[in-house]
């Protein structure tokens, strides 16, 4: 009988340790072994909480419906004595108390930084950090903050999940995307920590949809510059009145919309709304401001092209300062050292060797309280900003033969838009950038994750991938397409399946606004017929 062969006790304990060492280092040595870099994802903006220390935080209660429509049925009355009687003050004080009670725990101190108990319910650790490098999930390393800090001093902390990622996949490099408040974040790290040692723990760089030349709504109201223009009023108003639900008051729009646009209606009522804007300038406006956003160093990074006039307004009283002299360094630190010196620093990112790509949104008209309300937007900020100076028409008009005419001639025209709205040769990297029609700001499609992939692990333009050509369409939530001729046209109503054309929140509110304002009518003509 053939004895069998016996591995020495000793000896098979060896190798089940080593066995074990290995089956625990597989997730890791696997993300090493792969080519792809982690993309770390910089969230435009995340929730803030009161309370964030207990067990129990609350979210703050400054952008909820409830509180909105409550002071909307307080401040209209106001308003409507205020315009009769010339009471500015009273109006002014009481709807600022409201408002402040509204943002209860959101503003900073003088100095722009957190006294209360409030913030980001974002907490990680190394165990949690995934070691899947090859994901195709966006979020896979996301990273949140507190929207009010200065991009700066978000830095560090951002500098801190890198390295920490960076040990966990055993990668030398990253992928950065920053979207909206989120690029400018992503900006303020790399001037800190990689422009010194010329971007080379950098793989790519993705500004998605960014905000850092700016907001245009931000921007105007933080430097006291918001005025309505007829022409982006009257187009605004017919882009709501396709999202109005209700079928009277649908009506009722359309009649007066109609009205208005065929006689100087739409004037009127801009230059009402600027009448009664001046009026609460500084009493209201510049004085909630100067309380909440103004106190945000965040918030400032996203003001721009008026910015010296925006410190000037929202710190334009005697004392001011000096009151405010850190918050003011602060946010003219971050000016001066990212926000001025953006373009500089994506060259340079590319001549060091990061893959840089920009991505656009574009589609809607801005809210009609800023310059060129009527310019092609995102709704909240100007394909012009985003693209790092695109040449863009109005929202419903093209650049028009004579241009397109000349760019074909200069050998150009395989940057101009299928809808004739834009001309891609003018922004800052054109090869680079793409644009997307169709695209909110505030909507967030797994669709356009894809095209992000590919240009941080592929590394592509807007020549190597037939799915991802330079001008794109949403077609609806699940479907992006590349853009034709024959799939847009600047002229027609936008259509998506399965989707909204519209802000929903903002344009929800505005209608219980005219719907009390209806209410306020019935009752005043129910009143009427009583004493006739």
């Amino acid at each position: 009988m053939q004895q069998k062969n016996k591995i020495p006790q000793k000896l098979l304990a060896l190798l089940l340790a080593v066995c074990t060492v290995f089956a625990c280092g597989s997730a890791a040595y696997a993300a090493a072994a792969s080519n792809n870099s982690p993309i770390i994802y910089v969230l435009g903006r995340s929730n803030l909480y009161n309370k964030i220390s207990t067990s129990n935080p609350q979210m703050l209660p400054y952008s909820t419906d409830a509180a909105s429509d409550a002071l909307i049925k307080e401040a209209v009355p106001l308003a409507a004595r205020a315009v009769l009687t010339g009471d500015w003050d009273t109006y002014s004080n009481k709807t600022y108390a409201m408002l402040m009670q509204m943002f209860k725990g959101f503003p900073l101190n003088e100095d722009g930084e957190v006294t209360n108990d409030t913030g980001v319910l974002f907490t990680w650790s190394e165990d949690t950090i995934s070691t899947d490098v090859n994901s195709n999930d966006l979020y896979t390393y996301q990273f949140a903050y507190d929207c009010r800090l200065s991009p700066l001093e978000i830095a560090d902390d951002l500098n801190d999940y890198i390295e920490a990622v960076k040990r966990v996949t055993g990668k030398k490099k990253v992928s950065l995307v920053g979207r909206c408040l989120g690029a400018n974040v992503l900006m303020a790290y790399l001037y800190k920590y990689q422009e010194r040692i010329n971007y080379r723990g950098i793989e790519s760089v993705v500004l998605y949809d960014s905000s850092v030349n700016g907001v245009d709504i931000l921007d105007a109201g933080m430097s006291g510059t918001i005025v309505f223009e007829p022409y982006a009023l009257s187009k605004f108003l017919d882009g709501y009145k396709k999202g109005v639900t209700n079928e009277n008051l649908a009506t009722i729009m359309a009649v007066g919309l109609q009205m208005m646009q065929s006689t100087y209606g739409i004037e009127m009522t801009a230059n009402f709304a600027n009448n009664f804007y001046n009026n609460v300038k500084y009493s209201l406006i510049q004085r909630f401001l100067k309380s909440t956003y103004g106190t945000a160093p965040g918030f400032w990074s996203m003001v721009n092209e008026h910015y010296e006039e925006a410190k000037a307004y929202i710190f334009s009283e005697p004392g001011d300062a000096v009151k405010y002299s850190r918050l003011i360094t602060k946010i003219d630190t971050y000016r001066n050292k990212v926000q001025l010196r953006a373009p500089t620093m994506i060259k340079n990112m590319r001549a060091a060797g990061v893959h840089v790509g920009i991505v656009c949104k574009y589609g809607y008209q801005g809210y009609p309280i800023t310059e060129g309300a009527y310019k092609l937007t995102d709704n909240t900020t100007s394909l012009y900003r985003q693209s790092f100076g695109a040449t863009c028409s109005d929202m419903d008009s093209t650049l028009g033969t004579a241009y397109i005419e000349a760019a074909n001639a200069k050998g150009k025209g395989k940057y101009i838009s299928p809808d004739g709205q834009v001309d891609a040769s003018t922004g800052l990297l054109p090869e680079y950038t793409w644009y997307i029609k169709n695209y909110v700001h505030n909507q967030f499609y797994k669709v356009v994750e894809p095209l992000i992939f590919a240009i941080c692990r592929n590394k592509i333009d807007i020549n190597s991938n037939a799915a991802y050509p330079q001008f794109l369409i949403l077609v609806n939530t699940a479907k992006m397409v590349p853009m034709t001729k024959e799939n847009c046209d600047p002229r027609n109503e936008i259509h998506r399946d399965g989707d909204s054309s519209t802000n929903l929140n903002f344009l929800q509110r505005l209608s219980n606004v005219l719907q009390l304002l209806l209410n306020i009518l019935n009752r005043l003509l129910s009143r009427v017929k009583i004493i006739l």
